[in-house]
């Protein structure tokens, strides 16, 4: 990933952060959820970190993420 992401408790932006994905963080994916909005999100593994949580599918460089749903 490039950027500088939020990884939060839930799979809305409105959701607390649990963590701070920066550029080069190693994630694992999980599965996915599309929200009611209509939007994917990722359940994500940050291996440096070993946090946990989600993270909106837009902010997955070149990616489209886990095809498992959760």
């Amino acid at each position: 990933m490039s950027g500088t992401y939020h990884i939060t408790t839930g799979p809305y932006q409105e959701c607390p952060a649990v963590a701070v994905a920066k550029s080069g963080t190693k994630l694992t994916y999980q599965c996915y959820v599309v929200n009611a909005y209509g939007n994917k999100w990722t359940y994500v593994h940050a291996t440096d970190t070993n946090a946990s949580g989600w993270m909106s599918n837009d902010n997955l460089t070149r990616q489209n993420g886990p095809s498992t749903r959760c």
